[in-house]
């Protein structure tokens, strides 16, 4: 997945979702008011704009497939790369009022709890430090 790519699409949920106003003001805090970390599996169930239902083991059952087979082939791709790398790339999170909200990495999440681990590389935007 390109890194570039991530980002873009993470900026454009933050906008749509109206975290941020624009996409200038969510790139500059994608870059400059994140950290780095892992996040506990655990706490993926609890965060809000993902699905827990997806922590299973049939995460996309046939009628549930938002994106048809490309959410099938999305979480392979992840799969595969926890295999050879031992991690996938972040997922990008907003902290709000200690809630964590999930911008882009959903097949991510998934790939890594059929997988097993129990953390997730992850990049947070910490909401409160803006405002």
């Amino acid at each position: 997945m390109e890194l570039i790519q991530v980002i873009i699409d993470s900026v454009e949920t933050s906008v749509s979702m109206k975290l941020f106003s624009s996409e200038k003001e969510s790139a500059y805090a994608h870059i400059f008011k994140s950290t780095f970390t892992t996040l506990p599996i655990s706490q993926c169930r609890d965060m809000d704009n993902f699905n827990p239902a997806r922590l299973s083991k049939d995460p996309y059952p046939e009628h549930d497939r938002p994106r048809g087979k490309k959410d099938l082939d999305s979480v392979l791709h992840h799969r595969r790369s926890i295999r050879k790398e031992g991690s996938t790339e972040p997922i990008w999170v907003v902290l709000k009022k200690e809630r964590y909200i999930l911008l882009d990495g959903a097949h991510r999440i998934v790939a890594t709890y059929l997988e097993h681990k129990r953390t997730i590389p992850c990049y947070v935007i910490h909401m409160d430090a803006i405002l």
